[in-house]
């Protein structure tokens, strides 16, 4: 039995929600896979926490000696790279003990590359927040300029810089791996001494088609309170146009339910609020089994990383909708592999259309939701994509080299 440690650098919560994906599920497959394992997290002991919480300062996981001490196999860390995480990563690096560092986001590095597209990006997330074009303009421009500049610029090479650190860097998505790769040939050129490797989104087991029979259903799920990024007025408005297109068609929205959805779902028609469905957060068992019963996952989103609620749907056999941009790299991937529509004007009508596309297949038989299900659990189930982890750290080692243990 081996003895591996998740990691994530923030002050989490570890109550059930934290379990069901990135590092929280990590920790806990591991323990399943038989391997000694425990989430390393920062902040203060809680009461609540459970025996397999590791907290820890800040100080305590910059130092080589606090890591060296728990003689691990190996550390898997889930984050986004940042500059301020680098003292842990070269921390965990010094004390020789192999280090999986599991990257979130796109990968992509503007201003560097994807400028046009990253200008659709941010012109496409104001539509979300229902403001005019002056409002929608100002953040345009702040976010193209400053924010843009000042923070992706600057991550970009601090990015670069910090995953030197890693025995090897997984990536969720093929062209999240295409960007990092472009990102750390620019700056550290051909040898740039950087392992990266695709695995996979991980998601919970539990994520699979069980033979439930498929229903003529849609579900959106997403933090609705972010109108920049879910963009929840593009999900009011096409959803209605959607249901009222199909009078037998039910649409399950799970998320926070803001007060915006509620008042819009309280104006809808007798019939739409019958079949517009507003769950608000739900338990994962409860949102598995919706996604068992849809033929089709819509994401208004701007931008994702993944995200988690696309990969969770399509091993539970369902296919996608959403804007095509590499600001959304899951829902291309599900496109270019068959099981994803993809709309390529950031229109309510384009979203209309590419869901009763969508709709359409299903009912002519072009999916088997086993087909669908059976093709992504290689690359989602957390079991898998741990075991991929694992070896390729072990490959990445140098010939004799072996974790260091304290004398």
């Amino acid at each position: 039995m081996s003895r591996w440690f998740t990691f994530a650098p923030m002050d989490f919560t570890a109550d059930p929600a934290f379990f069901w994906r990135d590092s929280g599920l990590l920790c806990r497959t591991l323990q399943t896979m038989g391997h000694e394992s425990q989430v390393v997290l920062l902040g203060s002991p809680r009461r609540d926490d459970p025996p397999d919480v590791v907290r820890a300062t800040a100080e305590e996981l910059s130092s080589e000696a606090w890591w060296r001490s728990k003689t691990l196999d190996g550390v898997i860390m889930v984050a986004w790279a940042r500059h301020r995480d680098t003292p842990m990563v070269r921390a965990i690096a010094a004390s020789g003990t192999p280090l999986v560092i599991h990257l979130d986001g796109s990968g992509i590095s503007y201003p560097l590359f994807e400028v046009i597209s990253t200008f659709k990006m941010f012109w496409c997330a104001g539509r979300g927040t229902g403001k005019g074009w002056m409002y929608r303009s100002f953040k345009f421009l702040k976010a193209a300029s400053i924010t843009a500049v000042k923070h992706l610029l600057r991550h970009s090479y601090h990015c670069y810089w910090h995953l030197r650190y890693a025995t090897v860097a997984t990536l969720q998505t093929p062209e999240s791996l295409l960007q990092r790769q472009r990102t750390c040939t620019l700056l550290g050129g051909r040898n740039h001494k950087v392992n990266l490797r695709l695995v996979g989104y991980p998601i919970s087991t539990d994520c699979r088609w069980d033979a439930t029979p498929k229903e003529k259903r849609i579900i959106a799920i997403g933090r609705w309170s972010d109108l920049w990024q879910k963009r929840t007025h593009v999900l009011m408005a096409v959803s209605e146009r959607i249901a009222s297109l199909h009078p037998d068609l039910h649409i399950d929205i799970f998320g926070e339910k803001t007060d915006a959805l509620a008042q819009w779902h309280a104006r809808l028609n007798p019939d739409l609020q019958q079949r517009i469905h507003v769950h608000g957060i739900q338990p994962g068992a409860i949102t598995t089994r919706a996604m068992q019963k849809a033929q089709v996952s819509f994401f208004p989103s701007s931008f994702e990383g993944g995200p988690q609620a696309l990969f969770e749907c399509l091993a539970c056999g369902a296919t996608t909708v959403g804007l095509d941009t590499p600001y959304l790299p899951g829902t291309r991937w599900a496109a270019t592999s068959h099981h994803g529509d993809l709309v390529l004007q950031d229109t309510d009508e384009a979203y209309v259309n590419a869901l009763d596309r969508a709709l359409k297949k299903w009912e002519r038989g072009d999916y088997s939701p086993q087909e669908i299900s059976d093709y992504w659990i290689p690359y989602t189930h957390a079991q898998a994509i741990l075991t991929s982890m694992m070896e390729a750290a072990t490959k990445a080692l140098p010939p004799g080299k072996h974790v260091k243990r304290p004398t």
